[in-house]
């Protein structure tokens, strides 16, 4: 009831759309997740709410860092961690999907994303010319920076 209610962010607005969208492979829906993860945190966290949610976050782990942007990038480093031991790739690419179909795909597929509903309880807001590029960086590796 409560994940019903909440909504869950574009972290999962991008599973939603990507799942079975590319010829080389489905993505199941808790991998794209876990891949999206610290590229969507690094993105909220330039919204200064969030930056201090995702701060507070990480010091009740017990993860290291003294300023806001270490503390993200210790729960983002934490959840890379996790992706390694259980076996998740790290980027789109490293998945296996075609990069190629991903440019031709990704324009469409951020549109409808955009609209997904979660993407409405998002911390940040985003439209669809940004959430291509942050496909962009989940399928590279870059870094957000936007």
């Amino acid at each position: 009831m409560t994940f019903s209610n909440a909504l869950l962010g574009i972290v999962h607005s991008m599973a939603h759309k990507t799942g079975a969208a590319f010829s080389t492979g489905h993505i199941p829906h808790g991998c794209a997740n876990a891949i999206y993860l610290p590229y969507v945190i690094k993105y909220n966290a330039k919204d200064p709410v969030a930056a201090k949610r995702y701060s507070e976050i990480t010091r009740r782990m017990g993860l290291e860092g003294t300023f806001e942007k270490a503390l993200i990038n210790s729960l983002c480093t934490k959840i890379d961690d996790f992706n390694v031991r259980l076996n998740i790739p790290k980027t789109l690419k490293e998945f296996g999907i075609d990069e190629k179909e991903f440019k031709e795909k990704i324009a469409g597929i951020a549109e409808r994303a955009v609209g997904d509903a979660c993407t409405g309880s998002n911390p940040r807001a985003i439209d669809p010319a940004a959430l291509k590029k942050l496909f962009e960086c989940t399928y590279y590796g870059t870094e957000v920076d936007f």
